[in-house]
């Protein structure tokens, strides 16, 4: 019996034995799977971070190091070259996020008239120009018009606006935006019926409410303080392609300032035959940009030349 039950005893005892060693291996199995699937997720996370990296890297570069001024710089060119409008600026500030700026702008059109501005500043979106839409303001300081026998400057604009299918000919713009103009002065000026030259005159302060559509500009609403005289004007300017040529159809009323009502009496005794509304003298303007007409009733009277009355001819009768 004794040899029976240590037969028995060893028998158990190695496979007690076995059954520990296979527990061990199974333990070794799980533990070099937990390794590996832990040595995986590591890889991803790597993978993660460089893809995280190369995206912000990439975007660093265009926001601050991608040379958009001078793509800017490129389009003006190419621009002028395919329009006749030379735009040029001694220095561009473009970047993709902020405020955009032009420092010393000149633009001249292929009618002789420049415009010129010491400083540009664009509140635009970038995006909002690839799809050839401009939403935003622009602030220009110290800005000088040049165009056959006028020429002004003006210290400050302020132009909220909003247009789109800016890409396109003028006479397909669509939108609306609003001019706060302050500061200035009238450096040339055409010969005015009654009033003659106005080159001196101080402009104080303008504002003008402006749409869009379709090829014609709706004034609607626009004031003018100057030296002589207070403005207020509406009307409609229908666009060309070449804006000298954009007809005028607008009504300008105006009240002489006291001073100047004071110098100049005849003037104040010519202007009450014109017809009055609220006190104000309102004339009528037609014709274009580049050769603007008043349209005064009573000329005669007033001194100045009747049109010429166009030749006719009368032909005969026919013979019955």
């Amino acid at each position: 019996m004794p040899k029976e039950t240590e037969l028995e005893e060893d028998f158990l005892n190695e496979e007690d034995q076995e059954i520990q060693e296979s527990l061990l291996e199974d333990d070794g199995d799980l533990f070099d799977e937990d390794g590996d699937e832990e040595h995986s997720k590591l890889n991803r996370n790597q993978i993660f971070s460089l893809v995280a990296i190369t995206i912000l890297s990439f975007f660093v570069f265009t926001l601050f190091i991608f040379p958009l001024s001078e793509i800017v710089r490129s389009v003006l060119i190419k621009t002028g070259k395919e329009t006749g409008i030379f735009m040029d600026a001694k220095e561009i500030h473009f970047p993709m996020i902020g405020r955009k700026s032009f420092d010393s702008f000149v633009a001249s059109f292929p009618s002789g008239t420049s415009i010129k501005a010491e400083e540009i500043s664009l509140g635009v979106s970038l995006f909002g120009l690839l799809q050839s839409r401009l939403e935003g303001d622009a602030n220009i300081g110290y800005f000088s018009f040049e165009g056959g026998e006028w020429a002004a400057g003006i210290q400050t604009l302020d132009i909220p606006l909003r247009l789109s299918s800016i890409d396109d000919k003028v006479t397909k713009w669509n939108g609306e935006g609003e001019i706060d103009l302050s500061g200035g002065k009238i450096k040339e000026s055409a010969e005015i019926p009654f009033l003659g030259s106005l080159k001196g005159t101080d402009i104080r302060k303008a504002n003008i409410v402006f749409k869009i559509r379709s090829g014609k500009l709706l004034l609607e609403r626009g004031s003018l303080e100057s030296s002589f005289a207070k403005f207020q004007f509406q009307g409609v300017v229908r666009l060309s392609d070449t804006l000298a040529y954009s007809q005028l159809d607008l009504k300008v009323c105006f009240t002489l300032t006291e001073k100047f009502a004071q110098e100049r009496q005849d003037l104040v005794g010519m202007l009450a035959l014109l017809p009055q509304e609220g006190g104000k003298t309102c004339i009528p303007i037609r014709g274009t940009f580049s050769s603007p007409k008043v349209d005064l009733p009573n000329l005669n009277q007033l001194g100045g030349s009747a049109p010429k009355a166009e030749e006719t001819s009368i032909e005969p009768a026919p013979v019955p």
